[in-house]
């Protein structure tokens, strides 16, 4: 399983709090069957707890989601701040997914050194 932090996803999570440990967690729980929300065309919407917070009352994760292949974290939100997507973001993280879709490993990796994305070993 491969996992990538998508530098936006990165920002996001140092304003918010969330830990490579919470991404870790994340990912085990959607690999688990425990996915949060389906947003369809391969994103997911998993919790992550963040500081004393737990996942229900931490953040929000944005993320392309292939079981067993493949997760990157693209954006990360406080409940507290955002309760859902708009409309608009979710077609602008559908039309990015479309395209994650197409990609093979060696261009993922190529886009990941590139744009500032970080492997997260699990």
């Amino acid at each position: 399983m491969i996992v990538y932090l998508s530098r936006v996803f990165q920002r996001d999570a140092k304003r918010d709090g969330v830990t490579d440990e919470g991404c870790r967690e994340a990912v085990r729980r959607a690999e688990s069957g425990l996915v949060d929300a389906d947003l369809g065309g391969g994103l997911i919407k998993q919790r992550i707890a963040t500081g004393n917070r737990g996942a229900a009352k931490g953040s929000r994760a944005v993320v392309f989601y292939k079981r067993g292949k493949l997760a990157i974290f693209l954006h990360a939100f406080p409940k507290s701040r955002k309760a859902n997507l708009t409309k608009s973001e979710l077609d602008e993280y559908l039309k990015l997914a479309r395209l994650l879709e197409g990609l093979t490993a060696a261009k993922l990796k190529e886009l990941g050194a590139t744009q500032g994305w970080r492997e997260l070993k699990l």
